[in-house]
């Protein structure tokens, strides 16, 4: 009976270097950042001109502002032990529920979505922030409870009505986008903690009579869908957009255009830097841009899985997921939607779309999954036998100046 139980646990055991998520989420962030920053330079400096009468760089400035605090909270986040993020997520989660209070009753609109606050001079989308929150006290609360979660009051209290209501805040806002990066969030919260899978088909249910209500409220929904299925639609008004897209990435081939030479950045395409990013990397980087982007999130994705499958902690396993399901589910929507495959949403690229708040709490979460990947089983050990940089700098030295 040992002997079997020793070889079950020798089969199940991790295989493969440790490290591996580690590097993985470390190259794919920096993959997508130098690409974001190269291309917000280049599609935001038209605007910058425009509003400002003739610098370039304001726009610009502005995010590289905004990469340095995320940094910082990478850098820091990813040193934290894994006890210090569960006691900081009540901080997290209901700080962001405050400001989602603050954003309905003291915020203001951009596009039609009432999701931004102003302080001081700096201008702040809470929901950005709130994705984290959730993601940290799902990952919390469900580890606490996953051998309780077969009934649907173990499910709905209090996970469930948090998320809701968090959720419901943001739909306040009318911004459908980011609550639907949220649902799926939550989804993959539920899905990695056991719950039975027959909820989960009440859930899509309940969660599809809500998306046919929130269309039958909103006129500029339901008429961004009747735009994407139309099959002969104005180029030039309500297809400007994706149209725009689709020829930016057409004609920027295989090696594209080269860096800063996008032509649809000069007012033809609108959302340029921001939603409609992907398409100006394809114009500018060609498809050898666009698969880089993808196989950065493809990395994102292969570290999650790694962090759920190896990780011991249910904390560290939930919370992975739900981070996962925002950044590349998001980006597969964003990157849908420029390639025409979904209507029109409003969701950045993470990473790389301009924007203080969406590239500062996407950095902020590739920390809390870097901090996880640093205390992945056999990790630790792995990270403090490598000698540092400096050290193998030092040796080198060492020996040439013995030779």
């Amino acid at each position: 009976m040992t002997a079997t139980t020793d070889r079950r646990k020798a089969a199940s055991a991790p295989t493969g270097s440790p490290v591996v998520t580690y590097y993985l989420l470390a190259a794919a962030t920096t993959i997508l950042v130098m690409i974001g920053l190269a291309v917000v330079l280049s599609s935001s400096s038209i605007s910058s001109i425009r509003s400002t009468g003739g610098n370039p760089w304001t726009l610009f400035l502005v995010q590289f502002a905004a990469l340095l605090l995320g940094l910082t909270a990478l850098v820091l986040g990813s040193r934290m032990p894994i006890v210090w993020w569960k006691r900081m997520t009540p901080l997290v989660f209901y700080g962001s529920i405050g400001l989602l209070v603050v954003v309905q009753l003291t915020g203001y609109a951009v596009g039609g979505n009432k999701n931004w606050i102003r302080i001081g001079s700096v201008s702040v989308q809470p929901s950005e922030f709130a994705k984290l929150g959730l993601a940290l006290y799902l990952g919390l609360v469900l580890a606490q409870m996953r051998k309780e979660l077969t009934s649907l009051k173990a499910i709905a209290v209090p996970s469930g009505i948090a998320a809701a209501g968090m959720i419901g805040l943001v739909l306040v806002g009318h911004d459908m986008g980011t609550a639907i990066v949220m649902v799926m969030l939550t989804a993959a919260a539920y899905w990695v903690a056991g719950v039975p899978a027959r909820f989960f088909g009440l859930g899509a249910a309940a969660a599809s009579v809500g998306v046919i209500v929130l269309l039958t409220q909103g006129t500029t929904r339901i008429a961004r869908i009747m735009t994407w299925l139309s099959a002969d639609c104005d180029t030039q008004g309500a297809c400007l957009q994706q149209t725009r897209g689709t020829w930016a990435l057409a004609s920027g081939g295989i090696w594209g255009l080269g860096p800063g030479m996008s032509r649809e950045k000069w007012g033809y395409l609108p959302a340029s830097d921001n939603d409609f990013i992907y398409a100006i990397i394809g114009e500018e980087w060609g498809l050898i841009g666009t698969v880089a982007v993808l196989i950065a999130f493809a990395m994102i994705l292969v570290a999650v899985t790694r962090l759920v499958h190896r990780h011991r902690d249910p904390f560290v396993q939930i919370t992975s997921a739900a981070l996962g399901a925002w950044i590349v589910g998001q980006a597969f929507i964003n990157i849908a939607v420029v390639l025409e495959l979904l209507p029109v949403t409003g969701v950045p690229l993470p990473l790389v779309s301009s924007g203080g708040s969406s590239l500062i709490a996407s950095l902020a979460a590739l920390g809390v999954l870097l901090a996880f990947a640093r205390r992945e089983p056999g990790a630790p050990e792995a990270f403090a036998a490598r000698p540092s940089m400096i050290k193998r700098s030092i040796a080198v030295v060492s020996r040439g100046r013995r030779g």
